[in-house]
């Protein structure tokens, strides 16, 4: 076989894998919770408890089982009027893809149970009280200083996402992050 010939079938063999070995080292890394999806750049590592990692940034998603949108309302309703006081920031409610956002940003050490307004009612006086949630303790040794929390409604589907940090520098609003949160779809079948 002539030699030019040969380095020819060579040269087109290792651009072939070294195409390939590219796309499959640039590919976006996938999070399902239930029917729902969120994606993220390929630089995130899932380990074995399912939360995908990029330096001093970890990201869960989780489905919510036996919730309903109506206490979603009410529990962001009291974040955003009492929140403030024990620790919760940019309480937020936005739309994205057809799901309903509910969000904040805190430091889990900060973190105190809030209140809903008292509401009388004859001798009756009622309330709710709200404990701090942090799900992502059971699933990661970071010392986390910070997480931005993402609740997604559609219909009867509820999920969250848990974006957490170990750096307080680390911008949680930042437009990779903004990204990630935007970027939740209904999986395809």
């Amino acid at each position: 076989m002539d030699k030019k010939i040969l380095i020819g079938i060579i040269a087109v063999v290792v651009v072939a894998i070294l195409g390939g070995l590219f796309l499959i080292g640039s590919s976006d890394v996938t999070l399902f919770a239930g029917d729902n999806t969120i994606t993220l750049p390929s630089d995130y590592i899932i380990d074995d408890k399912g939360v995908a990692y990029n330096g001093d940034v970890g990201v869960m998603f989780l489905p919510v089982m036996g919730g309903n949108a109506s206490a979603q309302k009410e529990l962001f309703d009291t974040l955003k009027s009492k929140g403030s006081d024990a620790g919760y920031k940019n309480v937020t409610t936005d739309k994205v893809n057809g799901f309903k956002l509910y969000q904040f940003v805190a430091n889990p050490d900060k973190l105190q149970k809030v209140s809903s307004d008292r509401v009388s009612s004859g001798n009756y006086e009622t309330w709710k009280e709200y404990e701090p949630y942090i799900p992502y303790k059971d699933f990661t040794d970071m010392k986390v200083v910070k997480y931005r929390y993402v609740r997604y409604v559609k219909g009867d589907s509820i999920d969250e996402l848990y974006i957490f940090t170990n750096n307080t520098d680390v911008d949680l609003y930042s437009s990779d992050i903004n990204n990630i949160v935007n970027s939740i779809a209904v999986a395809e079948k």
